[in-house]
């Protein structure tokens, strides 16, 4: 069960929880000392959740390398993006992966919430909250970090948070420390005596993920509610083997789609299905797939492969009854699109899976499955060879 906290209710909901000893996401019970190392804080304010998964391993990265300890903030659930005008819910990264998990790529990690709660009344005073920011990012925004408008000031509106000065860098410094002279240049700038707390306006890593980051989706393992709850209904709803089927057709998909029209050689997550340097560019099939383009995969696949069931995770059209009457033969189900999680964990225990090339849902799916050594196809791609560009992640 989701425990979810809006923004207008966050600090009174909040004190009658920690009262109760459920406040959700944090650890009751478990005293934070300071870590005089410092501390990295983002607002996970770019793209859904799977967007929001890819920033938090970047960040993982980021703290790790410069030996800091990493904030861990709630997804932000848009709700307009479900069609309810109400304000986003922040869910606590608890309700949707193992924190232990995580500490075994990296130990030093806390939830926001046990932050805010135990460590920022004492640690983080209300008159020494700076935010940080590129001197880019600052351009046209009256030279501070803090941006108005959702998610970003409501972001931090939601957690308590407002800051007091901004703290601007320009030059040379990037997010890439996997570069020994940049991880330098971060140390030596705000070294963690004098800047105990950087509290990013975005998250400190560039998205899509870089393939070389792939490796740590691996401790990224599903909460023991996400997992019982994919189980019950693999269990009630799918005979195996089954193919899982990732759809993107909604109204903002469909634009994004429009620049996919053969001149470019990348195209956001395009970088899993075409490589790091890719030898075609990339065109609409990759990007947005006819009725009958998904029907003629699904034949192709079942020429070579068992399959009892096909299973659908869709943004918007789910195509189920077209499919259903193109294979009869076949169980065709569908969930709810309001539970992308779900449908991620079900797609990930497919036999086969056939998603979307240019997706960020379809990649997280996709490092999913190769820890598993699970196989990976792409609409569109039909003539690769499975795991194709493997050698390339």
């Amino acid at each position: 069960m989701f425990i979810r906290i809006m923004k207008a209710d966050y600090i009174l909901i909040a004190a009658i929880l920690v009262l109760c000893g459920i406040v959700q996401g944090r650890n009751v019970g478990t005293e934070l000392e300071w870590d005089p190392k410092g501390y990295v804080l983002y607002c996970p304010c770019s793209g859904r959740f799977s967007n929001q998964a890819e920033l938090l391993l970047g960040s993982l990265f980021f703290a790790k390398t410069l030996d800091r300890v990493l904030v861990i903030p709630p997804f932000i659930d848009y709700q307009h993006a479900v069609g309810q005008r109400i304000d986003n819910l922040y869910v606590p990264v608890t309700e949707y992966f193992d924190l232990n998990a995580l500490r075994e790529y990296y130990a030093d990690i806390v939830t926001f919430e046990d932050f805010m709660y135990e460590l920022a009344p004492t640690h983080w005073p209300l008159d020494e909250r700076v935010a940080y920011c590129s001197s880019k990012a600052a351009e046209g925004n009256n030279d501070v970090c803090p941006r108005k408008g959702n998610p970003f000031s409501t972001f931090w509106e939601a957690q308590n948070v407002e800051f007091t000065r901004s703290e601007i860098w320009s030059g040379d410094l990037h997010y890439n420390v996997e570069y020994e002279p940049w991880r330098v240049m971060w140390t030596e700038t705000f070294p963690p005596s004098e800047h105990p707390v950087l509290a990013f306006m975005n998250a400190p890593t560039s998205t899509p993920l870089s393939l070389e980051k792939n490796h740590i989706h691996k401790y990224l393992e599903w909460s023991a509610d996400i997992a019982k709850e994919g189980n019950q209904y693999i269990t009630d709803n799918i005979e195996r083997p089954y193919v899982g089927l990732h759809l993107r057709n909604g109204a903002d998909w469909a634009r994004t789609c429009d620049l996919a029209d053969g001149t470019m050689p990348r195209l956001l997550s395009s970088h899993q299905c075409l490589g790091i340097h890719p030898t075609t560019t990339v065109y609409r099939q990759l990007c947005m797939q006819s009725e009958e383009l998904v029907s003629e995969e699904v034949r192709a696949l079942l020429e070579e492969k068992e399959i009892r069931t096909i299973f659908i995770a869709t943004d918007h059209v789910s195509m189920q009854d077209d499919l259903q009457r193109d294979f009869p033969e076949l169980n065709v189900v569908t969930m709810d699109p309001e539970r992308p999680q779900l449908d991620m964990y079900v797609l990930g225990e497919a036999d086969r899976f056939i998603g979307n090339c240019i997706s960020a849902f379809t990649a997280f799916v996709r490092r999913h499955r190769d820890d598993a050594q699970l196989e990976t196809r792409y609409f569109g791609m039909r003539q690769s060879k499975p795991n194709a560009i493997h050698d390339e992640f």
